[in-house]
């Protein structure tokens, strides 16, 4: 079993209801994500994943689902 850790992303065009499931869908469909908590009032998208899952595989998920992840 894989080590695990948290990343956490500031999204800020996040702002309904439909913009929290596009990205929990596309996230979650990263290979070794097991977690995705995306946060209406914060703006923030919170991954727990496998550690061989890179940050960039996290963005490009994100950016897939319509939204970028502020810098």
């Amino acid at each position: 079993m894989s080590d695990k850790q948290t990343t956490t992303f500031s999204v800020p065009e996040v702002s309904c209801g439909h913009c929290v499931s596009a990205i929990t869908k596309e996230v979650s469909s990263v290979p070794g994500v097991q977690k995705v908590d995306v946060s209406l009032s914060s703006k923030q998208v919170t991954v727990t994943a496998d550690t061989a899952v890179t940050r960039e595989q996290l963005v490009a998920a994100i950016n897939e689902a319509g939204y970028e992840v502020a810098r």
